[in-house]
């Protein structure tokens, strides 16, 4: 077959269109810092960086969400522990009112002003908030103890963070178990109710220790143990939650290496693949004008 020197020529500028588009592509990437400028540079690679774009979104808000739901645990285990020392407070005080050898009635009713100032703190912590939300309050958004009113306000459905596609946890304590305000069910210990009353017959001038200020102990150990028994519950989320957070924290840095990974382009190796392109440009033009000029020289001639 002849080879004309119109087919080199056509050969020559296909070959030298072809390597410009290398080089324009290269050149894209070097300056942008990302290997794909256009859907059209990679389609299965744009695919993958919209998956893993969503995948990362998702991941994220979980995370967010978990770091919310640690928040929401850790407010509520200290609150709870703030509590159990003002029940052991109160207790403290409710003993050294018992001793009636030592303690006069001007002393008990000091101490009865004491246990109402406890009361009020721990209805005071019954409304703790994290941002916006009531830790006791279930999802209801409302203040579980409005001033100066001791019957729960909130939602018996328990708070929720999902921290997964099909994973939620739950982050608060039933308030209304809590506090035992339930009145529904005698078994439990109404706590404001048994500080009332332990101020009550501290105010009394025949108090009795044997039977009534003793029993009054009691309860406050069975509110005490009662919250210890929420606190390890809310203890063994905490520590589900702080591993969730962990791996998703893990999971988000993998696929933004993965997106990376798509997107964006090894400079070093670019620029060495860049020059490499731009010598064979350089050669083909050099090889093309010695093959093509006889044929212009004669057409000159």
């Amino acid at each position: 077959m002849r080879i004309s020197n119109n087919m080199l020529s056509r050969n020559l500028l296909l070959n030298l269109q072809a390597a410009q588009g290398r080089l324009d592509k290269l050149q894209n990437q070097m300056s942008s810092g990302q290997k794909i400028n256009r859907p059209s540079d990679d389609p299965v690679g744009t695919e993958n960086s919209l998956r893993f774009k969503s995948s990362i979104m998702h991941v994220n808000q979980w995370k967010a969400n978990a770091k919310e739901g640690i928040a929401y645990l850790d407010t509520t285990d200290d609150t709870l522990g703030e509590m159990t020392e003002m029940l052991q407070r109160a207790k403290e005080l409710a003993l050294r009112a018992s001793n009636t050898g030592t303690v006069n009635d001007d002393d008990r009713k000091k101490i009865a002003t004491e246990i109402d100032q406890i009361r009020e703190h721990i209805i005071e912590l019954a409304n703790t908030k994290v941002g916006t939300k009531y830790i006791f309050g279930g999802t209801a958004n409302v203040e579980p103890f409005p001033k100066g009113e001791t019957e729960w306000q909130g939602s018996n459905d328990i708070m929720k963070f999902q921290v997964g596609s099909t994973l939620s946890i739950e982050v608060s304590a039933n308030g209304q178990e809590l506090f035992g305000v339930d009145g529904t069910d005698k078994s439990k210990v109404a706590m404001f109710d048994t500080l009332a009353e332990l101020s009550a017959a501290l105010n009394e001038s025949d108090l009795d220790v044997e039977n009534g200020l003793q029993s009054l102990l009691g309860k406050l150990d069975e509110q005490a143990d009662h919250i210890s028994d929420v606190r390890a519950q809310l203890g063994a989320r905490q520590n589900r939650m702080d591993s969730v957070y962990a791996q998703l924290d893990s999971t988000s840095a993998n696929l933004s290496d993965s997106l990376a990974n798509v997107l964006f382009v090894d400079i070093a190796e670019t620029l060495i693949d860049y020059k490499t392109q731009d010598s064979i440009y350089q050669a083909a033009l050099s090889v093309g004008t010695k093959i093509i000029q006889p044929s212009l020289a004669d057409f000159l001639r």
